[in-house]
């Protein structure tokens, strides 16, 4: 047994949305300022990471009514505004506020090349660009190549010949209250408020345009879908918040529910941030959760107290079934290095390790898995039962209808959703627009899955993935990695992919497994992961088994949310590289 997780639309019924859900973002500022004026909303370490930095209810509500009449008063209002940052509480604020009525926003990723960089502001139509100052020399080098580009803002420095964020905020205070300004302006709840930019399912760096509308119903789902133990918990914000899930279906859902969200403004930085910051939850992707259950296990062993843990995960089953959750006084040491308040981990991104699932719901932490993607806004789905369905990624948000294209004899066909979250089209792309939204109105994902009986979602692989064999036999690489990862767990990166097996003149397709293992003993130890690997393809048909692993000496290269970058991967392979299976 354990304790009631409830929506944050069921925690605050009778207080944020006592009016009835959230009509827009700006209104759920509105309705900051008016029933949490005083509560502590966002946070962060200052530069010097010494001390923390608060903005309350009305804090947030005035930034951001002064910054958008200030932009709006500097001649910025329709603009198309790139922000290239680090994660902050003014990157949120910046987003927020530009989205919301100031213009479109486009969050780029600061460590994208700048080629790529000078490629997606030019697509994108950028004509001012945030930035700290730390990334002005990148943002400068790109700009001669940006016919459009004429501003540079700064966001944390002052820096002479530029505009800064200060200067900005102080004009905004100066416009009359009853002018025809930012916070007076009427929402068109259909126009382009956010441009991201996404791998999307017919190619790369396509610009999804997203509305008032599409953000405002993904808050709202989020509200109505993602379940905690209690109220005025506290969550830490790690992923990068140029992607659509960090923003969209994390900080914003929390400012809509009037919690405390806590910045980590770098990844390098998440473990000594979650020891001041003290979170209940946290969003990862499930490698990040991986290694966090990992890491408490190698730590229980090196200390020589893991037949202590053990033992106290035995009295913890106990206690909870009469309902009794002593989970963090019997686990205090196991916490600590979490920050003490550790309770619920929600991922997305790729399957769970039910041993990591259930490892965890022993210790008293609740592990969720969501499926989305950016074109739905993005949450599609979110599965808080992990615990005894693994596998699925939950039932479509209240907002959302799911259907499956194409089924094959198993079910299994492409994933499509519909519903007010659903973006509107590519950025001046009607061709792929075409390509991606079908007659009835849906969005064709480009990732397989089923509906199981009880109308939960279970993600089968994205599409372009898909190995076809010569046999026309389908193979999703994403399901044996998932099998690979449950059995072996020291491996530290896994991919599964197509190539050619070459042994002397002798050529034939092979399905391989490239693994990473950072711990040398057991990289060399070739006999122990042959054999695991033997143990997981006698659960797979002939057609899916690995039959070549490469042991790769470093990890795989890995995109900004730590996934590993498939392109790049040998189209052959040889015996010097790996061993047969």
């Amino acid at each position: 047994m354990r304790a009631k997780f409830n929506t944050a639309s069921e925690n605050i019924k009778n207080t944020f949305l006592k009016d009835g859900p959230h009509t827009s973002i700006k209104n759920c500022l509105e309705r900051l300022l008016k029933y949490y004026p005083d509560k502590l909303i966002l946070g962060e370490l200052d530069e010097e990471r010494k001390n923390l930095v608060h903005w309350d209810g009305k804090q947030v509500f005035w930034e951001i009514q002064n910054l958008g009449d200030g932009l709006i008063a500097y001649g910025f209002k329709g603009s198309h505004i790139a922000v290239i940052s680090e994660n902050s509480c003014r990157y949120v604020l910046a987003d927020t506020c530009i989205s919301s009525g100031v213009g479109v926003v486009i969050p780029l990723d600061k460590d994208a090349s700048e080629d790529l960089t000078a490629t997606l502001l030019n697509r994108c139509d950028a004509d001012v660009v945030m930035c700290t100052k730390a990334l002005l020399k990148k943002v400068e080098a790109v700009k001669p190549h940006c016919p459009l580009l004429k501003t540079v803002i700064l966001m944390d420095k002052k820096v002479d010949g530029y505009l800064f964020w200060d200067e900005i905020v102080a004009k905004g205070k100066e416009v009359p209250q009853d002018a025809n300004c930012y916070r007076n302006k009427e929402m068109d709840m259909n126009a382009p408020a956010k441009i991201i930019f996404t791998s999307g399912t017919t190619g790369a760096n396509k610009g999804v345009v997203l509305t008032n509308t599409n953000l405002t119903v993904n808050m709202q789902n989020c509200l109505d879908t993602i379940r905690t133990k209690f109220y005025n918990n506290i969550s830490m914000s790690v992923l990068p918040m140029h992607h659509s899930t960090e923003i969209n279906t994390h900080v914003i859902a929390r400012i809509g529910s009037g919690e405390l969200t806590y910045v980590c403004h770098s990844l390098r930085n998440i473990m000594a941030d979650m020891k001041v910051y003290k979170p209940h939850l946290i969003t990862v992707v499930p490698m990040v959760a991986n290694a966090f259950y990992k890491g408490i296990w190698d730590a229980a062993e090196k200390q020589g107290k893991a037949d202590k843990l053990r033992m106290g995960i035995k009295i913890n089953r106990l206690f909870r079934l009469f309902g009794i959750d002593k989970s963090h006084e019997i686990f205090k040491e196991v916490f600590e290095p979490f920050g003490g308040n550790l309770n619920q981990i929600i991922c997305g991104g790729s399957g769970l390790n039910p041993d990591v699932v259930k490892g965890f719901n022993d210790l008293g932490v609740l592990l969720c898995n969501g499926y989305g993607i950016t074109e739905c806004g993005p949450l599609v789905s979110l599965n808080s039962e992990t615990l005894h369905d693994y596998r699925s990624v939950g039932r479509p948000c209240p907002q959302s209808e799911v259907k499956i294209y194409n089924p094959d004899e198993d079910g299994v066909g492409e994933i499509c959703v519909r519903g007010k979250s659903v973006f509107s089209g590519y950025y001046k792309d009607e061709e792929n627009t075409r390509k991606v939204m079908d007659s009835d109105g849906f969005f064709h994902t480009g990732d397989n899955g089923y509906l199981d009986e009880k109308g939960r979602i279970v993600f089968s692989g994205r599409i372009k993935n898909t190995i076809v064999l010569s046999n026309g036999k389908n193979v999703a690489p994403e399901e044996i990695e998932e099998l690979l990862a449950i059995r072996l767990t020291y491996a530290t990166d896994i991919v599964v992919f197509p190539s050619t097996f070459k042994q002397g003149k002798i050529s034939q397709e092979t399905i391989v497994a490239g693994i990473y293992i950072a711990d040398e003993g057991i990289r060399k130890d070739t006999k122990r992961v042959s054999e695991d690997v033997r143990m997981v393809n006698a659960t797979l048909p002939a057609y899916k088994k690995v039959n070549f692993v490469m042991l790769a000496d470093c990890e795989y290269p890995k995109t900004s949310t730590r996934k590993i970058k498939r392109t790049g991967l040998p189209e052959t392979v040889d015996t010097s590289v790996g061993f047969t299976v």
